[in-house]
């Protein structure tokens, strides 16, 4: 696979470079914005981090839930920038821009922000849930006394 951008070169693990970079993340900036800067790691070789250095993981993990508070954030800004009176348009780009922010958000931090799913549990045509005991004695068991079967 050809590419027209330049490929950049290398950078090496460092705790520091990555303690910044998870910094970017949680304050809402996107992994691929932070992998294109200069002096930072491109996506395959930040990938390849984590591959290598399992103990990261959660600290990553940690930080994209963390940046779906930025995205609250940055939802909430988008409210208060719009203008009292819209037209059609600028209604219907706002509302899918609030609902991409939300769709991130739920995928990020899905507890927090994912939609709330119930369980209801119904029996026939919604009624009551019904149910079967069956008690089953063996009478070879110890401490069992069978049934009286002489005659009388």
């Amino acid at each position: 696979m050809s590419h027209d951008t330049p490929r950049k070169k290398p950078v090496s693990f460092s705790q520091k470079l990555f303690d910044e970079m998870m910094e970017d993340l949680m304050l809402g900036t996107p992994l691929h914005d932070i992998c294109s800067g200069a002096q930072r790691p491109t996506l395959r070789s930040f990938y390849r981090w984590l591959q290598k250095h399992p103990a990261l993981l959660p600290r990553y993990r940690r930080a994209r839930e963390l940046s779906a508070d930025s995205l609250e954030s940055t939802i909430l800004s988008h409210i208060r920038a719009m203008p009292e009176k819209a037209d059609a348009a600028t209604v219907n780009f706002h509302k899918l821009r609030f609902d991409m922010l939300r769709w991130i958000m739920a995928r990020r931090a899905p507890k927090r922000y994912g939609d709330r799913q119930t369980m209801e549990h119904a029996g026939h045509d919604g009624g009551p849930v019904h149910t079967i005991q069956r008690l089953i004695i063996d009478p070879a068991a110890p401490g069992t006394t069978p049934p009286d079967t002489s005659p009388q």
